[in-house]
């Protein structure tokens, strides 16, 4: 095993763990490298023995002649996790601007609505490029919606930095590098990692006094929660712990009652929701406090991250333990400038950032800004070229990440789990923290940045 493998294991993270468009061009607003603040860290380490290296970049084509820097967004418009996104990489523009921009250049934003329909996608992103001219893609949401994406974007060879859990995406880039490398994950980590964070909430669970050896599973009936599970099983068998009874529900389900009554029935102690397609955490909230049966919610609830979640439960939230994806939570920034853009966001939109996407887009932006200025510091012909793009991109690996919101690093290609260009997951840079709504806001309750301890929920 590398010294790279050893640092991104699960085996050492849990030894870590116990201790449709509108174009507009975005005006200038406070930079966030404006007086004293930092620009993005790039953390070099070396792996001994293992002299340095200086990969020639590859011949590329002659920089066209260019006026500004286009960028494009692409989500699904009408929900929160589409405008965090749209609106995190318009703050993270006007900041650049204000700065200089990117070589000299303008940045200029152009955005596309999903509508969370393939097909329309699929028309916006090829819209994106081939009309609006975007240099560089970010977005996404949904992994049938990313899959299709993928297409054009390989069509027309487009960096695209994304959002989108699905093991299937790196497995593309691992599987036809040439024709996929485009495509990196910038938002949350692969949705195979929530087994390794789910397990590990076992971990903590049983270190207090739960009885885990016996869990009833909650989940969406979609093919990511298969790719879940299929990561979870052996970490279950390794830990004695049997499942109980696993169900699947659809989307919009909202009849959580009668599963709850049977597994307080069954004997059992712990939930564990794996949804997100289902859409409806809230009410399985609602339902489980209502109820004041002695059951623990613990799992995955993408609708549990959403900032609002406390206030759509009425408080009903109040102890619910969840995965937080995406590597932030607002009260336990990871890095000096996750707090910085916290506190930019909250100025200049009124809130926080509504969903983890934001951080995201915000941070896709700038490392996209990053890696053009290398390539031209270095010399390159074309520091815009696609192919360009992704050679630096992939400079960021496990033993050279990058300090943005989060502790970004990509899997290189090859990947023994096919995570190419996949987020790097673990403690030491983006994880899925265990974490719990008390009081109103969320709290990391185990890991690295744990700034709680875990409590109980009210009625026990």
């Amino acid at each position: 095993m590398t010294e790279s493998e050893k640092q991104v294991s699960r085996r050492d993270f849990l030894k870590l763990a116990a201790a449709a468009g509108v174009a507009f061009v975005v005006g200038a607003g406070a930079g966030y490298y404006a007086g004293s603040q930092k620009k993005p860290e790039v953390i070099t380490k070396t792996v001994p023995g293992t002299p340095p290296t200086s990969p020639t970049p590859p011949p590329t084509s002659p920089t066209p002649t260019k006026s500004e820097v286009v960028i494009g967004v692409i989500a699904p418009m009408a929900t929160k996790q589409g405008m965090v996104q749209r609106n995190a990489a318009e703050l993270a523009i006007r900041e650049i601007n204000e700065a200089g921009g990117v070589l000299g250049m303008p940045v200029r934003l152009v955005w596309g609505d999903t509508k969370l329909n393939p097909d329309v996608a699929v028309s916006e992103f090829r819209r994106l490029v081939t009309v609006e001219k975007a240099d560089f893609m970010t977005g996404g949401f949904s992994s049938g919606i990313m899959n299709a994406m993928m297409e054009p974007m390989a069509e027309l060879k487009i960096p695209f930095l994304a959002d989108a859990s699905s093991p299937g995406h790196p497995a593309k880039v691992h599987e036809e590098y040439d024709k996929y490398k485009y495509w990196f994950r910038i938002t949350q980590n692969n949705g195979a990692t929530f087994a390794w964070d789910l397990a590990d909430m076992f971990d903590m669970l049983d270190e207090k006094g739960y009885d885990v050896s016996h869990i009833y599973i909650i989940r969406d009936e979609h093919i990511w929660t298969d790719a879940v599970m299929s990561y979870l099983q052996p970490e279950l068998d390794k830990r004695g712990i049997t499942v109980a009874k696993d169900v699947k529900v659809g989307r919009g389900y909202t009849e959580y009652e009668p599963l709850l009554v049977e597994a307080n029935d069954m004997g059992i102690q712990v939930v564990v929701p794996i949804l997100a397609i289902a859409g409806t955490g809230d009410v399985l909230a609602k339902q489980w406090a209502n109820l004041k049966l002695r059951l623990l919610l613990a799992g995955h609830d993408l609708a549990a991250l959403d900032l609002g979640f406390y206030e759509a439960t009425g408080g009903a939230a109040e102890g619910y333990i969840f995965l937080a994806d995406g590597g932030v939570v607002n009260t336990a920034p990871p890095t000096d400038m996750c707090k910085q853009f916290i506190q930019n966001y909250t100025a200049q939109y009124g809130h926080p950032p509504e969903a983890h996407q934001g951080f995201g887009a915000y941070d896709a932006v700038y490392l996209f800004k990053k890696v053009v200025e290398m390539a031209h510091d270095d010399g390159v012909e074309n520091p815009f070229d696609p192919d360009v793009v992704v050679q630096y991109l992939e400079k960021f690996n496990p033993d050279n990440p990058i300090n943005l919101t989060r502790t970004i690093a990509f899997y290189p290609p090859g990947d023994k789990n096919k995570f190419d260009h996949d987020l790097v997951w673990g403690d030491n840079y983006v994880r899925n923290w265990i974490s719990q709504w008390q009081n109103g806001k969320q709290y990391v309750i185990r890991g690295k940045i744990k700034n709680a301890d875990m409590i109980e929920p009210p009625w026990f």
